[in-house]
């Protein structure tokens, strides 16, 4: 039997924005810059320069003052990335955008493991889980935006997309056994702080956040092997829709009941 299992401390906008950094800056160690254009390694290190202050805005002084630090150091470094990719100076961008993914990797797991009652098996999991949210996620919006890159260079090799495409789908799988599992673990342990979130977020958690995902992921890899590039990025654009809807959902679930869904 499991026992009780209290919430992480961090608030949700941070959660949610640190998930989303480590996977859009890891997409990026997938991608060659001899294929997509520096541009598009620029414009993912301003995102997660933006999602990094949100995320130092919201923890406030509900973390450590360490946590904090190190949320706008990693806001920092990706400024500096930004500027070296912009500069056309990969060999120190790349460094540096690794940097902040080991940031993003590292407070995902003190969001993990920083519990008041620091059960280890239910540490385990919830790491687990928000890595293969972050992948989810991460994959998904990359995949989206690199869509739109083809508008502007048709010629570019379709490989780079077909490849973050087949990461959605491996994500999505791993993604939907965790959630899965996550029931198994609720069902064996005490409701924790509060009432859990009930059956509507666990419906909308898999009929829109799993179920409509993988549909959209299934019609964007057809339209991607006949090279519809500009059909893939509109059902891009509705999958990253639903993912993020999915995650949103879970992130409730894993307050109300401390097991992220």
């Amino acid at each position: 039997m499991i026992a009780t299992f209290m919430p992480t401390a961090m608030p949700m906008l941070a959660d949610f924005s640190i998930r989303l950094v480590g996977g859009i800056l890891g997409m990026l160690f997938v991608l060659s810059s001899r294929e997509v254009p520096l541009a598009f390694f620029r414009t993912h290190c301003l995102v997660a320069l933006g999602l990094l202050v949100g995320a130092s805005l919201s923890e406030g002084s509900s973390v450590p003052m360490t946590i904090l630090v190190v949320t706008m150091l990693g806001a920092f470094l990706s400024y500096l990335a930004s500027a070296c990719w912009g500069l056309g100076l990969p060999r120190v961008a790349i460094p540096l955008t690794g940097l902040v993914v080991a940031i993003a990797l590292g407070l995902m797991g003190w969001m993990s493991f920083a519990t008041r009652s620091g059960i280890q098996e239910v540490s385990w999991f919830n790491a687990a889980s928000r890595l293969a949210s972050s992948l989810l996620m991460g994959s998904t919006l990359t995949a989206m935006l690199l869509g739109h890159h083809y508008l502007t260079a048709p010629a570019m090799t379709i490989r780079p997309l077909r490849g973050l495409v087949a990461i959605m789908a491996v994500a999505l799988v791993i993604r939907t056994v965790l959630a899965s599992l996550a029931l198994g673990l609720h069902a064996s342990s005490p409701a924790v702080e509060g009432d859990f979130a009930g059956p509507m977020f666990l419906g909308m958690r898999w009929g829109m956040g799993i179920l409509g995902p993988a549909l959209a992921t299934t019609l964007t890899w057809k339209t991607v092997q006949i090279r519809s590039t500009q059909s893939a990025t509109g059902i891009l654009y509705i999958a990253m829709t639903l993912v993020l809807f999915g995650e949103l959902t879970g992130l409730i679930l894993g307050r109300s009941s401390g097991i992220e869904f």
